[in-house]
């Protein structure tokens, strides 16, 4: 392949702390790619590893033209090192997979096959997952069913990272804030068309795994979070996949209207509730009547500054900025916690202080309401903002070295 030449195949593995791994991983990978017989590139993204795997995969570059490795300054989590990978990615097709060999590269080309049936991605089923059970299994056997009913995507295996796209979409899909296992989800915003397989999974080796059963409230707030995007920026598709091959008609949307819609929606139980006690309770009946009110209000400054984010403009509006960086880009984890610690405490004191009780509760619905529309705002600007630093980008000996110590 020469520099001008785009591979056909990019495949992105994030590492972080995998030493063990990375070297049989790329023979294994390197050896499926070859069979495939199509030009491909391999790229590696080291997420701030503390240990020797960054030099190991610069070692292994030495002989392996088609290796390309990306190291960040620091550790910047998954879904940073996925997004890095799918912006430099240059094939036509993307396979992206764990870096510490529980994945299987033998599993390519049956995905690859299942692109080429119209699908714009296709997710890993891990179908004998083999992972502890009570630690691992069982929490994300949950938590996929609830993101399936909430996001009506209907995928067994959401956080598999093997998984096939064509770059096309998935460059389009905007990544950031552990967002990386509600891909699926996220890809029916640009309209994608998703399919499933099952995959072959193998106990881990070597080294630890990152994830536990802490991440649970996290994951519960993001479906939340994520449901009221898709609400809001979800494109609907009418295509037939028996009658043509070509682009999906998409049903045009309006985001500030569906956030006009959300709001009426969340604040009428509110106005309800006043109404029905303005003679028994007048405290319950004008903070709700308030809250719903204010409810209102957040739409409108959704809607501005979503405006703002779809104009070409050099710097981000304060509140988009606060959002995406005073919240790290997840105002619903910011604002989640306290707005449900604030309801609850008020539902505790509506036995003794009933005039403060209800002021409390809806006090800690709008504030909790604030961090889901604020995950609005950060997801319209999530494209202009980058959430990882390189430090060193080697890239493929096949196109040269096009950036090398970034700092």
């Amino acid at each position: 392949m020469n520099a001008t030449q785009k591979p056909y195949l990019s495949i992105i593995v994030p590492v972080y702390n995998e030493e063990e791994n990375v070297r049989p991983l790329y023979e294994k990978i390197r050896s499926v790619c070859e069979s495939i017989g199509k030009s491909y590139e391999v790229l590696f993204v080291d997420d701030g590893s503390q240990d020797k795997t960054f030099d190991v995969l610069s070692e292994i570059r030495e002989y392996s033209p088609n290796l390309s490795v990306i190291r960040f300054q620091e550790n910047e989590g998954q879904t940073s090192a996925m997004a890095a990978g799918f912006e430099y990615a240059q094939g036509e097709f993307i396979i992206s997979m764990d870096g510490d060999l529980q994945n299987d590269p033998a599993d390519i080309p049956q995905l690859l096959e299942k692109l080429d049936e119209d699908y714009d991605l296709v997710c890993g089923w891990r179908k004998e997952r083999q992972d502890k059970f009570f630690t691992r299994r069982l929490p994300s056997v949950v938590a996929n069913w609830i993101i399936s009913k909430v996001t009506g995507v209907d995928i067994h295996d959401n956080g598999c990272s093997l998984k096939a796209y064509r770059a096309e979409v998935i460059k389009q899909v905007p990544l950031y804030g552990e967002m990386h296992r509600f891909i699926p989800a996220m890809s029916t915003v640009v309209g994608a068309r998703i399919a499933e397989i099952v995959v072959k999974h193998h106990p881990r080796r070597f080294g630890t795994s990152k994830y536990g059963l802490g991440r649970i409230w996290r994951v519960f707030l993001d479906i939340l979070a994520f449901k009221l995007i898709l609400s809001v920026f979800a494109q609907k598709s009418n295509h037939n996949r028996h009658q043509s091959t070509e682009q999906p008609f998409r049903q045009q949307i309006i985001p500030k209207y569906n956030v006009y819609r959300i709001a009426a929606y969340l604040s009428l139980p509110f106005f309800i509730i006043g109404c029905v006690f303005i003679n028994a309770a007048i405290i319950v009946a004008i903070s709700s009547i308030i809250l719903g009110i204010l409810l209102i209000g957040i739409s409108f400054i959704t809607v501005w500054s979503l405006s703002i984010a779809q104009r070409d403009v050099a710097e981000l509006s304060p509140l988009s900025s606060f959002f995406i960086y005073r919240c790290a880009r997840r105002p619903i984890r910011s604002f989640g916690p306290i707005g449900v610690f604030v309801s609850i405490l008020g539902a505790v004191l509506m036995v003794g202080f009933p005039h403060i009780g209800p002021i409390l509760m809806n006090t800690g619905i709008l504030i909790f309401c604030s961090g889901l529309f604020g995950e609005t705002i950060a997801y319209a600007n999530a494209k202009r903002v980058v959430d990882y630093r390189i430090e060193i980008f080697l890239e493929s000996k096949n196109n040269g070295n096009r950036l090398e110590n970034v700092i």
